[in-house]
């Protein structure tokens, strides 16, 4: 009879942080390095030790002690201390899809560095497992993965099994059944041993179909085990059925994955995400604990994806230098703050601080990374009229499309061109005089420039800096156009949109009204005339929840905009644009004790505007809250007249389809799952109910959750923000039991008084939801033009003193790459890591439809490690996949300026 052989794989699971700061978490790990690297040297032969996959622990240190870099590679080197293939272990339902393949990306190329990387997908704690992780594990040679939460007792009875991706995609899978911490405590009392060989290790051979399994001997912040060796050298002593060894998860699974071979054992699959709260908390509404600052992480990220890399990619096209090194910087401060625990800001508030304080710094050198991209650009134009406006697109395909910025424009009145004379239609939304100003440090460096002076016409007597909105057609794919800003002495000069009284816009697509029977909006479809009532409702509802999970109050209220008192209605018309804006003010309970009395006596302000632009698919919702309570829920919802059978959101690469009632919602409790089945679910950028004939989509850059509501499931809701005082609490009606957190750590910042403002969009349209375009329509609304403005007054100390070119070379309209019109999505347009191809990683987004992909025939595919080729090159995705592609543009494109100095 073959011996089980029980891998004891000694580890730790390392929170970089959570009710503790980082910094307490750093002063830790060192010594905790330290240490492991004194006991593998000194047992050379036996011991092995996972750091929880994280090779950014790996840099941490080695910022602090690079004198050390040879000791720890040479034990990485050995396969005996085992570091990535994560940079940080990522919530990755909770992240975009580009951080996650930048999180491996950078966590493989790092623990490469220091001599190997583990290449299991290893994920001991994160909530829940993405539905298209297997794809994007292949796609770096990762043909194993080592999981805990989400799958439950009653889908799985085995340890191993195979896990298919939802674009079929297949991976080897161990699930810990029992957690990561299942044997963190063995014991060295022979009795006590006695006992934990009878009770713990049966347990785990009944569920293994191997004679291999896996004892997880590790826990939170755990020290090593000076004496495992010992106390395994005494299992074996005392337990002869069995045999024990010091084990790694790569020896485990080549064991395992010997096993099956020989014994042609066939293993149970399970498909998709894998977020069953059955046996292990998955935390689903987390995607909203925190929203501020979840606003703010998903926004850095599609910038960075959407702006930043591909205005970087047209910026070498031109000849300036691709900021490699800038932009991974970025990456790992935003990976750093993906982290398990960091991106769920189920945290003290001290560390959400520090959270937020590494999103500012990230976001503020993205933005003068693409400032400075624009300006050497603009700077290299060949023309000569003082007030140039280049607008960008970072999209490759040409576009026609609203452009919104700030922009200083001269006292009087003016014109916007483009480089044939056409004007262009443009509203002036705001304006206010910063003349002294900007003028005083033109002056501070050009003394002899004078405010109106014959020397120089173009220097204005007075400066206003203005909020446009700009119509520009025909901008090209991937490129640039160039408008010009022309003093007239008729024209616009004043903002021309002043808010008055109304309450119906319009554009060529929508008329939207507000209707005062219940403070809502119909929006009417003009093509179909059909009529959608009760849109962009505001519902209220108590939260007894934690910065872990919603749960709604025992005994609740909803306050919705029916019963709120409207304070003001106004319109904005402009010759681009119409706003309208409701001002409400809703009633609600101060705490969870006058809730639970019906005593709603607290006013709380909630402006809600809605603009429609020329031309633009959707309805832009926006809100301010001015939140005087906490421990509650605001979401915006529509009715949509639609009777679905499922709901649609993006997932990490493509489309997910939930059931609008999980199957185990109604008897949870009796089946005993630890949090209750909601059917609150996570999205990417947008959320959808369709039919064969209508489709109704939700877009937000806040928090990634929505909800389908109502009698008929007919109520698409989207969350605004839910606020709470305390990381942990007890016994919720959706999570009983424990608390996940720590229940003495209270969070007054997570109450998000004061303002909190939010932005959405939504589509309607009269087609299914295969035959629209919303992925694309998202993708776009996330990628808005950029646009830059040259002035002789602005190359001073606002922007800092840059050289000026005296040969400007570039033409007045370029596009590095114009793919033509698709349906595909590109979720990364950059340059190669290691190259100086360019990599387009593009994906399905639609359910069921199959597409090819429009690139150059030079494109080479490639895996996500961009240097690994795909055997069976394709141009071709089925639904849920995505491919990565190596382009060398090459041409005569390639090198017309240089960087300014």
């Amino acid at each position: 009879m073959t011996k089980t052989v029980v891998h004891v794989v000694p580890h730790t699971h390392w929170d970089r942080e959570w009710y503790f700061q980082n910094t307490r978490a750093t002063v830790y790990l060192i010594s905790q390095i330290n240490e492991v690297m004194e006991v593998l040297e000194e047992h050379p032969n036996t011991y092995f030790y996972l750091l929880d996959a994280q090779s950014s622990l790996m840099e941490d240190y080695l910022s602090y002690y690079p004198e050390n870099r040879g000791r720890l590679s040479k034990l990485i080197k050995a396969h005996r201390l085992l570091t990535g293939p994560w940079y940080t272990q990522t919530d990755q339902i909770a992240v975009a899809q580009e951080s996650i393949i930048r999180n491996l990306y950078y966590g493989i190329d790092y623990a490469k560095s220091l001599g190997h990387s583990t290449m299991i997908g290893y994920c001991p704690d994160v909530f829940g497992q993405g539905g298209n992780m297997p794809q994007i594990y292949k796609s770096f040679g990762i043909n194993h993965a080592i999981i805990w939460r989400g799958v439950g007792n009653s889908k799985l009875q085995n340890t191993e099994f195979n896990w298919t991706g939802v674009d079929g995609t297949p991976i080897q899978t161990t699930q810990m059944p029992f957690g990561y911490f299942y044997g963190a405590n063995i014991p060295t009392e022979t009795n006590e041993l006695k006992q934990f060989i009878a009770t713990m290790i049966p347990k785990l051979e009944k569920r293994a179909l191997v004679p291999d399994i896996y004892l997880p001997n590790g826990f939170d912040q755990l020290p090593v085990n000076h004496r495992l060796d010992a106390i395994v050298s005494q299992l074996n002593e005392l337990d002869s059925s069995r045999c024990y060894i010091i084990s790694s998860p790569e020896q485990y699974m080549q064991a395992v994955t010997k096993d099956l071979r020989e014994k042609r054992i066939a293993l149970p699959e399970l498909n998709g995400e894998l977020t069953d709260g059955e046996d292990s908390r998955v935390h689903k509404s987390i995607y909203s604990t925190r929203a501020d600052l979840k606003k703010i992480n998903n926004q850095l990220e599609s910038y960075v994806t959407n702006t930043l890399e591909p205005l970087a990619v047209l910026g070498k096209q031109l000849g300036l230098r691709y900021p490699q090194a800038e932009i991974e910087k970025i990456w790992k401060q935003l990976l750093k703050n993906a982290a398990h625990d960091s991106i769920g800001n189920c945290n003290s508030d001290s560390t959400n601080f520090d959270i937020k304080a590494r999103n500012k710094w990230t976001n503020d050198l993205a933005h003068n990374l693409v400032e400075k991209i624009m300006r050497d650009i603009s700077t290299n134009i060949n023309q000569d009229t003082p007030y140039s406006l280049t607008v960008f697109n970072s999209l490759p395909y040409k576009r026609n499309s609203i452009v919104e910025a700030n922009i200083y424009v001269p006292d009087g009145n003016f014109r916007i061109e483009d480089a044939n004379g056409r004007p262009l239609a443009f509203d002036v939304l705001d304006k206010k005089d910063e003349s002294d100003y900007v003028l005083h440090q033109a002056e501070l460096l050009t003394p002899t420039m004078y405010r109106g002076s014959d020397k120089n016409p173009w220097t204005p007597n007075k400066v206003y800096l203005a909020h446009l909105k700009i119509h520009v057609p025909s901008v090209p794919g991937l490129g640039y156009r160039e408008l010009f800003l022309r003093p007239t002495k008729s024209g616009i000069d004043e903002p021309v949109r002043e808010w008055h009284l109304g309450d119906t816009i319009s554009n060529q697509r929508y008329r939207i009204r507000f209707n005062h029977d219940d403070n809502t909006f119909t929006v009417t479809e003009k093509q179909s005339g059909k009529d959608r009532d009760h849109q962009f409702r505001i519902v209220e509802n108590g939260d007894e929840g934690d910065s872990y999970n919603y749960s709604p109050a025992i005994k609740d209220m909803e306050i919705t905009s029916q019963h709120a008192t409207l304070d003001s209605l106004t319109i904005q018309v402009g010759t681009i644009s119409q706003s309208l804006r409701a001002r409400l003010i809703f009633k609600v309970p101060n705490d969870l004790k006058a809730r639970a009395s019906g005593k709603a006596d607290v006013s709380m302000p909630v402006e809600l505007t809605v603009t429609l632009n020329e031309g633009d698919p959707i309805v832009h919702v926006s809100t301010v809250t001015d939140n005087p309570v906490s421990s509650h829920r605001l979401r915006i919802q529509c009715d949509t007249d639609i009777t679905p059978s499922y709901s649609i959101a993006d997932s990490l690469f493509g489309v997910v389809r939930h059931p609008l009632v999980d199957a185990n919602a109604l008897d949870w409790k009796k089946q005993d799952w630890v949090e209750k089945p909601t059917e609150i679910n996570a999205l990417q950028t947008f959320a959808a109910l369709s039919d064969e004939k209508h489709t109704v989509a939700g877009f937000t850059s806040g928090a990634r959750e929505y909800e389908i509501t109502g009698e008929k499931y007919n109520q698409l809701n989207l969350t605004m923000f839910r606020s709470n005082s305390w990381m942990g609490r007890e016994n919720l009606q959706y999570r009983p039991g424990r608390a996940s957190g720590e229940t003495i750590v209270e969070t007054p910042d997570a109450r998000l008084l004061g303002k909190q403002a939010f932005n959405f969009g939504f589509y309607y349209a009269d087609q299914s939801f295969d035959d629209c375009s919303v992925g694309k329509i998202s993708k776009e609304l996330y990628s808005p033009l950029q646009i830059y403005e040259l002035a002789p007054f602005l190359n001073s100390r606002i922007r800092f003193i840059r050289n000026v070119p005296d040969k400007k070379s570039l033409p007045q309209e370029f596009s590095a790459v114009d793919l033509g019109e698709q349906n595909t999505v590109f979720s990364a347009i950059k340059q190669a890591e290691n190259s100086d191809s360019l990599v387009f990683r593009a994906f399905n987004p639609f359910v069921t439809k199959t597409i090819n992909i429009g690139l150059p025939a030079n494109s080479i595919q490639t895996k996500s490690d961009e240097t690994s080729t795909v055997e069976s090159s394709s141009l071709e995705l089925v639904p849920n996949q995505f491919s990565t592609y190596l382009v060398d543009l090459g041409g005569e494109s390639s090198a017309h300026i240089k960087e300014a100095y």
